[in-house]
């Protein structure tokens, strides 16, 4: 018999959870949505009722109507650390937060020492870590192909959006640094692993409230580097080239992208000579749920997702000090 699927509250109704969150809650396998929770009455009604599930302007209340497994927080950034903490504090076993996690580094680590204490699990979405283009790239560094990692260079950016948009306001937790910086930041603390990094890093304010562009440099003990950069307000870059000892990989939109997107990696041997190495397509955020839903009861893989949370975190904190 199959499990009884894992009943979920999303909070927060805007365009990301209508376009992605809602649709990877339908196509995870083991997950249901139980309730809608929004500010707005109109928008909590509506989408509540188009899914035939209980909808609500506070989450105190669906947590006490509904006591869902799981509580996915899609608001804009500077409204994340409420919702999780609420959640945290009332022992719901799993808790998703779109990134950031927080504004500040010692919010997140706050949220996740609660996660520790009620023995539940906090994910930071960083969905593109789930999809098996992420997992090939993963597989083939310490291969005979690529060998160990040297160096990795990643890029997240794109042009300015509409100046209403939350990115631009610093009272709603916008920013460069962690809408877009936090994509090849990831990239380089998963790839580097367990290592210290110095971190050098340099932030670009443009004459705004906030941050519209950065660099970052981390190395290790061991001679590895990893050149990450980001920015609104210049051309559409996503993409990564990952160095090793014996080839290279070429990622295309290694970070955010559609659910049919399936352009392969390229494989570069150590002469240049260029293969393709395919995956499969995937909805990167049900992928997330999936992996989830599979190993949430698995004391080493929550305590390792928190772990990196943490050290996701630690750079973004050096960045910032180094940036002054």
């Amino acid at each position: 018999m199959a499990p009884e699927p894992l009943r979920l509250a999303l909070v927060g109704l805007g365009r990301h959870a209508l376009k992605t969150v809602l649709p990877a809650v339908a196509a995870a396998e083991g997950w249901s949505l139980a309730a809608v929770v929004s500010s707005r009455p109109e928008a909590a009604s509506e989408i509540g009722s188009e899914h035939g599930v209980a909808y609500f302007t506070d989450l105190d209340d669906a947590l006490e109507s509904e006591r869902p497994d799981a509580v996915y927080v899609a608001t804009t950034p500077a409204d994340h650390l409420a919702p999780c903490a609420t959640a945290l504090d009332a022992g719901v076993p799993v808790v998703i937060c779109e990134k950031p996690l927080a504004v500040l580094g010692d919010d997140a680590n706050r949220l996740i020492a609660a996660a520790r204490g009620a023995s539940s699990v906090l994910v930071e979405v960083m969905a593109y870590q789930h999809h098996p283009q992420f997992r090939a790239v993963e597989e083939l560094i310490g291969s005979d192909e690529v060998g160990d990692l040297v160096h990795g260079y990643a890029r997240f950016s794109f042009p300015h959006l509409g100046a209403d948009d939350f990115r631009y306001r610093a009272a709603a937790g916008g920013g460069a640094l962690l809408d877009a910086g936090v994509y090849p930041l990831s990239m380089a603390v998963r790839l580097l692993g367990s290592a210290e990094v110095e971190v050098n890093g340099s932030v670009f304010q443009g004459g705004g409230e906030v941050d519209i562009a950065g660099t970052a440099t981390l190395t290790d003990g061991a001679g590895r580097s990893f050149q990450c950069s980001w920015g609104m307000g210049s051309a559409y870059a996503n993409l990564a080239r990952l160095v090793g000892t014996a080839g290279t990989i070429e990622v295309a939109r290694p970070f955010s992208k559609p659910p049919s997107f399936d352009e392969p990696l390229t494989l570069i041997d150590g002469w240049g000579g260029r293969t393709e190495r395919p995956y499969a397509a995937t909805d990167q955020f049900a992928a997330m749920l999936d992996d989830i839903a599979r190993h949430r009861h698995d004391a080493a893989w929550v305590e390792t997702t928190h772990r990196e949370t943490e050290a996701r975190w630690a750079v973004i904190d050096a960045v910032r000090r180094s940036a002054g």
